[in-house]
């Protein structure tokens, strides 16, 4: 009699990360005081002062060796941690996209108290502006209207907007009450909308950005970014109905965003539609070859468990604790591991 071993009771102890990329720590060098917390982050914006979300930044060492790589979240930002003072260079990697690549030279310190002895860490904060790649884009023409949304915004609204950003970026909540004060100015201020349901979206307040990131694609049905918000936070309230169509208009929007595959993917998974959530799921892991994502490898192993393909399940499991090797579960994973293997011999 063929067995069948569920996944199911592990993937409730999963936290999935689609929509954050969180830090990393890219070193552990034991000649790093542990209390040191040196940091670079900051975001990558558009020509047009817009966040550019799902794209990498890589960091590389002063041999030009790869220290690290992230993507940026909804909000464009990226954020990598703990490592030593030293001469780094940020690269975006704008393959595939209408920008320019984008580097810059900085140097982290690791500065040294005379009288205690101490040290502290170093941060370094960057805004990024890409430039279009006048190749791939008719700049000033009409070669970005599906790239770029075009408003005529009172005066009064874009300042309020750029002071609220401005804000947030600096940590500061006031930030969204000028944006909000911007919306009563210009209730259809599509930027205004946007960021600010992406950003209670990655604030985990998923309620509040429902109605901001719903009016944003009713004005502009060409922004990835709020129907990948969209999704998730649908995703999250358990509407997943609602949530598989705006992820589906996402994957349309990015159809080479890993985030918008994987989600996409997840859920079909959950409505039972395995094999487009397979389709999905293996192209979000052909897009991740370079950055290979965890989540990714867990959802591929729960579809093939769920089709009675346990052997590709096993191999999935331990890709997953590759890449994930602190996971929470990991002796539980390791058990099913062996009880997958067992039953395909």
């Amino acid at each position: 009699m063929k067995l069948f071993f569920s996944l199911a009771p592990l993937m409730l102890l999963m936290v999935p990360a689609w929509l954050i990329i969180s830090p990393v720590n890219l070193f552990a060098s034991e000649s790093v005081p542990t209390t040191l917390v040196n940091r670079i982050e900051g975001i990558v914006w558009s020509p047009e002062r817009q966040p550019v979300p799902d794209i990498y930044v890589e960091l590389l060492n002063d041999s030009f060796s790869t220290a690290g790589r992230v993507r940026t979240s909804s909000s464009g930002r990226f954020s990598f941690m703990g490592m030593p003072a030293a001469r780094y260079t940020v690269r975006v990697l704008t393959g595939g996209s209408i920008y320019l690549e984008y580097t810059e030279n900085i140097d982290l310190v690791t500065y040294t108290n005379k009288q205690s002895g101490q040290s502290s860490s170093d941060a370094v904060y960057l805004d990024i502006y890409l430039k279009y790649d006048k190749r791939k884009v008719n700049v000033g023409v009409s070669g970005i209207t599906a790239a770029v949304f075009v408003q005529q915004v009172p005066d009064e609204a874009r300042r309020l907007y750029q002071q609220g950003v401005k804000e947030l970026n600096e940590k500061n909540d006031k930030g969204f009450e000028r944006i909000e004060q911007a919306l009563k100015v210009f209730p259809d201020y599509f930027d205004a909308l946007n960021i600010l349901g992406r950003e209670y979206t990655e604030r985990k307040e998923y309620k509040k950005a429902l109605p901001f990131l719903v009016k944003s694609i009713e004005i502009n049905q060409r922004s990835f970014s709020s129907f990948y918000a969209l999704a998730y936070a649908l995703y999250k309230l358990n509407h997943r109905p609602e949530a598989l169509e705006a992820a589906r208009g996402a994957k349309i929007l990015r159809s080479d965003s890993v985030n918008a595959q994987l989600l996409y993917g997840t859920l079909l998974r959950l409505d039972e539609k395995y094999e487009g959530a397979e389709e999905s799921l293996v192209m979000a892991k052909k897009l991740a070859e370079e950055s290979p994502v965890p989540e990714i490898h867990w959802q591929l192993a729960l579809l093939y468990n769920r089709t009675n393909r346990n052997k590709q399940a096993a191999e999935e499991l331990k890709t997953f604790l590759k890449l994930k090797p602190d996971a929470v579960n990991k002796e539980e994973i390791k058990k099913l591991i062996i009880s997958l293997q067992s039953e395909n011999k």
